[in-house]
C-alpha cells in the first residue's frame, strides 16, 4: 500500500485527481476511500472521480475532470487535446471527449462527446490521461479550431507531414475527414497551385474581376494583379514552408513593388479559407 506521502504525490503528478481504480492500484480499500472522502482530505468530483481539495482546480484539473468523469476509458480530443500536448496555449472553452460507442449518458456543461472507435496507433497516455496522438490531435484540433493550430505544429516541428497523411488515411472516412482533407492539400507539394485555385474560386465568388495571375513587374512575379488600379495580391505561404531567405526574397519583393507605386495586399491560407469575405472586402476596398 503506498504511503501518504507517495499516495500524494502520485495524484498531485495528475493534477490533484484520482479514479477509484487508481487509488485500488495503490492499494486502497473503498473504505480507506471513503474515508478521506468523509474527513475532506478529497472531493467527490464524480461517480469513481476524485479530487484533493486542498489542490487549486486548474485548467488542467479541469479538463482531466472533465475527460474521466465521461468514462475510464474516455480520451480527451480534439482542440483540447492539442492544448493538452502543449501545441496550443489556450485551452477551449468546450472540450471534446472521445467515448466509446456503447457509452450512454449526459455530458457535462462544456463539453462535448463523440461516441466512435479509435485506432490504437491515434491513442497515447499523456501526463497520466489518455489523449488522441499528436497527427490526430493537429488535424482534430485544426478543424475544431483554426488552420493555423495545423502549420504551428508543423513549423515548430511537433509533427510531419508524413504523420499526418497516415493519420488521415485511417480516419478518411470519419468525423471531419472532408476538412482534412482540405488541409492537407494546403501543406503538401501542390501547395502554390492550391492557393492560386482558391484565390480564383474566392474572386468568382464575390465577383471580382479585372485580374491577372502570375503577372510579371521589375523581375518579379505578382500572385494576382490588378494592373491598371496598381494594387498587388499575395498570398503567404504556410509558415512551415518559409525559411529565411524566403522571408526575405518576399519582404525584398514587396518593397521593391511599393517603390514602384504599387498597392501591396498579403493574406494567408488562414485568411482564404477562413476569412474569406475579409480578404474580398479588402480586395475590393483597394481597387475601386
Amino acid at each position: 500500500m503506498a504511503t501518504a506521502p507517495a499516495l500524494r504525490t502520485f495524484i498531485l503528478t495528475r493534477d490533484g485527481v484520482i479514479t477509484a481504480a487508481q487509488a485500488r492500484e495503490q492499494g486502497l480499500s473503498r473504505a480507506s476511500v471513503a474515508r478521506r472522502v468523509k474527513s475532506g482530505e478529497w472531493v467527490r468530483a464524480s461517480s469513481g472521480v476524485y479530487r484533493l481539495a486542498d489542490h487549486p482546480v486548474t485548467a488542467r484539473t479541469r479538463t482531466r475532470l472533465a475527460t474521466l468523469q465521461v468514462s475510464a476509458d474516455a480520451v480527451l480530443s480534439g482542440l483540447a487535446a492539442a492544448w493538452w500536448h502543449g501545441l496550443v496555449t489556450k485551452r477551449p472553452t468546450t472540450i471534446t471527449v472521445t467515448a466509446p460507442r456503447s457509452w450512454h449518458g449526459s455530458p457535462e456543461k462544456g463539453t462535448v462527446v463523440i461516441r466512435r472507435s479509435l485506432d490504437a496507433a491515434d491513442v497515447v497516455v499523456e501526463k497520466g490521461l489518455t489523449v488522441t496522438a499528436v497527427p490526430l490531435s493537429v488535424l482534430e484540433g485544426a478543424v475544431e479550431g483554426k488552420m493555423d493550430v495545423l502549420d504551428r505544429a508543423l513549423q515548430n516541428k511537433k509533427v510531419t507531414v508524413d504523420a499526418l497523411l497516415e493519420t488521415y488515411q485511417r480516419r478518411r472516412r470519419c468525423r471531419g475527414a472532408t476538412e482534412m482533407a482540405k488541409m492537407l492539400v494546403l501543406v503538401g507539394s501542390g501547395a502554390r497551385s492550391a492557393a492560386e485555385r482558391l484565390t480564383v474560386k474566392l474572386f468568382a465568388e464575390h465577383d471580382i474581376a479585372g485580374w491577372v495571375a502570375n503577372h510579371p513587374v521589375s523581375g518579379y512575379e505578382i500572385d494576382f494583379a490588378f494592373v491598371g488600379r496598381k494594387v498587388a495580391v499575395e498570398i503567404d505561404g504556410m509558415a512551415h514552408h518559409r525559411d529565411a531567405e524566403a522571408f526575405q526574397h518576399d519582404r525584398t519583393r514587396r518593397n521593391t513593388l511599393i517603390a514602384l507605386g504599387w498597392t501591396v495586399l498579403n493574406f494567408t491560407w488562414a485568411d482564404l479559407v477562413e476569412r474569406p469575405g475579409y480578404v474580398a472586402s479588402q480586395v475590393r476596398r483597394a481597387t475601386v
